[in-house]
């Protein structure tokens, strides 16, 4: 907890004035999204993780230079992410460091209008999720990070799972943001099932300590899972509004199009990243989910041409530069704050 309240300090010196499009334009509605970052690395040699791929000598000859052209493409993502605008609230993952995160939010058009919360994890390359808010809507009141220990073999380390509790200052609500990025299928979907269910077991158990039946939680992530298989069903338990109306947690990914997705393998769209939320975001009460406003950022600039037209375009592939944004798309909802 020390990480975190040294931080927040820290980042108490980056809200000086008001840089994004439009932030303070409708007072009555917030966003929250969602957005793997693809590999944001800083270009320091860290000895505490495997970060050797991405330094000025190692595989990706990750140099200032490349660094900041990828700060300044994923700053033209977020600023126009939402109607043209940064979103309020921004969960991440596959991001290396605080340094990292706090760069990117430095940058023009989201300078100062951010804080940061982050802990580092035990992820052997260490990549991490945080979170990012608005602090002119928003104050955190409580923030923690949970391990995922994976009961297929106990000795592998995984991206942790942050938890942070923010209220509203425009009309007190409390908010409950539940940030993931689970275990990756690297070893075969089926054989790496189990890690991705153990991470949802958490996410559960986080529900369960830190949550009661009225709160508002908004569940975020890249679950390297789709939204009906068993770490998101039967792991987390969020299902489908159709099915289980009654249900603490609702998937919205499920009322997706066929052929929408974030995510784009073997020329088919995945829903690898999901934004679930809790019934009291659905009674129409208080703070609310706007009805149609999930979203997946998806723009023609965002997307790669030739051999792989269609796919997101991402910062290598392979090792060859693309000069791209991230190998997922991101997502989001609004809130209404009545």
């Amino acid at each position: 907890m020390n990480k975190y309240i040294v931080f927040i300090g820290f980042s108490f010196c980056l809200s000086f004035t008001c840089g994004v499009k439009n932030l303070d334009s409708d007072t009555q509605s917030v966003s929250c999204a969602f957005y793997n970052l693809d590999n944001l690395f800083d270009t320091i040699d860290d000895s505490s993780h495997n970060d050797d791929d991405f330094t000025p000598n190692g595989k990706y000859k990750w140099t200032n230079e490349r660094y900041k052209i990828k700060l300044k493409n994923m700053n033209k993502v977020i600023t126009d992410m939402v109607d043209g605008s940064a979103p309020d609230i921004l969960g991440v993952c596959e991001l290396e460091s605080q340094l990292a995160f706090a760069d990117l939010l430095q940058t023009k058009g989201l300078k100062n209008n951010f804080k940061i919360v982050h802990f580092d994890s035990e992820d052997e390359r260490g990549i991490d999720v945080a979170l990012a808010y608005n602090h002119k809507k928003f104050t955190v009141l409580e923030a923690q990070n949970f391990k995922v220990v994976m009961s297929r073999d106990t000795s592998d380390r995984t991206r942790d799972i942050l938890y942070v509790k923010l209220k509203s200052q425009i009309n007190n609500d409390t908010l409950v943001a539940i940030v993931c990025h689970f275990p990756s299928r690297r070893e075969g979907k089926a054989e790496s099932e189990q890690n991705r269910i153990d991470a949802g077991l958490v996410v559960k158990s986080i529900l369960n300590s830190k949550c009661h039946a009225m709160s508002r939680v908004i569940v975020m992530g890249d679950f390297n899972d789709q939204p009906w298989d068993k770490s998101m069903t039967q792991g987390i338990g969020a299902l489908s509004r159709s099915k289980c109306a009654s249900c603490m947690l609702q998937n919205l990914m499920f009322e997706l199009k066929d052929g929408e997705g974030s995510y784009r393998f073997r020329g088919h769209w995945e829903r690898l990243d999901q934004i679930i939320l809790s019934k009291a975001l659905l009674d129409g009460k208080g703070t609310d989910y706007q009805e149609q406003s999930l979203r997946i950022k998806k723009e023609a600039w965002m997307l790669q041409k030739g051999k792989y037209e269609g796919y997101p375009l991402r910062t290598f592939g392979g090792e060859d530069w693309l000069n791209g944004y991230s190998d997922h798309l991101p997502v989001y909802v609004k809130l209404n704050m009545n």
